[in-house]
């Protein structure tokens, strides 16, 4: 795709200057392909074919000058075009292996959060032990507290046995 602007426009058809942005703003040229700071860029193909859909006169001079300042701007040169693939090339392996880096670094972090799982279901595991152990205790515990308190009101009532047998 080659791109003009405004001036390239004017002289493409042998127009004054500004008669390309003028044509813009009323819309009788196609929509550009980029707006920049600098200003609007069209496909050329795109000026072309409002040419000759309105019988615009292109001239032939301007367009081979567009021609040849796109060929004189490409790399020409199989070295050129070489260290460019080189150049790519080595940014996608570069990219492939901050990719290797970020998966290894993420396979190493559910490692260790499938440890940390496992260490606090160790946990839940201990603690259900000893609150069963607890329960366990306590339930001890109370049935001691009751054969205690058995104990004691047969210690009272022994007492006051004895008491009574000493008195009679």
């Amino acid at each position: 795709m080659i791109m003009v602007s405004n001036a390239e426009i004017e002289k493409l058809f042998g127009w004054k200057k500004g008669k390309a942005g003028v044509y813009a703003s009323r819309n009788i040229l196609p929509n550009p392909v980029q707006v920049l700071s600098c200003g609007r860029l069209w496909n050329l193909d795109d000026i072309l074919f409002t040419a000759a859909e309105r019988g615009w006169e292109v001239k032939q001079e301007s367009l081979n000058e567009i021609h040849k300042s796109v060929v004189q701007n490409t790399p020409e040169s199989k070295e050129a075009l070489q260290a460019e693939i080189n150049s790519m090339q080595n940014y996608l392996r570069s990219l492939q292996n901050d990719i290797e880096k970020k998966e290894k670094h993420n396979r190493d972090l559910d490692d260790a959060a499938m440890s940390i799982e496992q260490q606090v279901e160790q946990q839940r595991a201990k603690l259900v032990f000893m609150q069963n152990e607890i329960a366990e205790r306590e339930t001890k515990v109370d049935r001691l507290r009751e054969e205690e308190k058995r104990l004691d009101e047969w210690i009272t009532l022994k007492q006051t046995s004895v008491i009574k047998d000493n008195k009679a």
